[in-house]
């Protein structure tokens, strides 16, 4: 039998030197408006580096078997991992891989890991999500665009800087005031509120 091992990304330009994991964009993602799969960020970088594709959809078949996956997963984070991004591309396809997911960050508590999420307007993900994010080191911002309502109560919210609805800190590093992800944090500490993106 083939075992499976995730695919961990060492980190991007923008996030730094933070792990992620990925799964293939527009196909993973079920909440996506409109708006979004036209501008799809991640679907243009799967086409111009092909092998992140090949490395996401081999992600995303390990996904579909939950216990095999977590424990995968388990095997590839270091219990002293200080922060993990989780969907660089892709998103939480089912309330099944969000409880995933809860398995993982409940394992490892050191470990802060966020996450910006547009499964939050399908209905039947809607209560896995509410139990991953209520996990003190789990950061999960709604995303949204000017094609989607407004996400429920209490979520902290990632908007487009296109949206009249728009309020929150701006992104540092898209201002140019910090080198990526892993110097600015925001989105990742306890206590924080929205963020606002340049549209990318």
């Amino acid at each position: 039998m083939i075992v499976l091992e995730p695919v961990i990304g060492r980190g991007t330009l923008k996030v730094g030197p933070i792990p992620t994991f990925s799964l293939p964009s527009r196909f993973s993602c079920p909440g996506a408006s409109p708006w979004c799969v036209k501008h799809c960020y991640a679907a243009r970088f799967e086409r111009v580096w092909p092998n992140c594709r090949v490395a996401y959809s081999r992600n995303l078949v390990l996904s579909w078997n939950a216990p095999r996956f977590v424990g995968a997963m388990l095997r590839c984070i270091p219990r002293d991992l200080p922060y993990l991004r989780i969907h660089v591309s892709g998103d939480f396809q089912s309330g099944v891989y969000a409880d995933s997911w809860l398995q993982i960050v409940q394992k490892r508590p050191h470990c802060q890991f966020f996450a910006y999420t547009r499964s939050w307007n399908v209905p039947s993900i809607l209560p896995a999500l509410e139990r991953l994010r209520a996990l003190e080191n789990c950061h999960l911002l709604a995303s949204v665009d000017p094609d989607m309502p407004d996400p429920p109560p209490g979520w902290r919210v990632a908007y487009l800087d296109i949206d009249p609805r728009a309020q929150g800190v701006p992104c540092l590093h898209q201002h140019g005031q910090a080198k990526s992800c892993h110097e600015c944090r925001y989105c990742f500490r306890p206590g924080k509120g929205n963020v606002v993106f340049t549209v990318h």
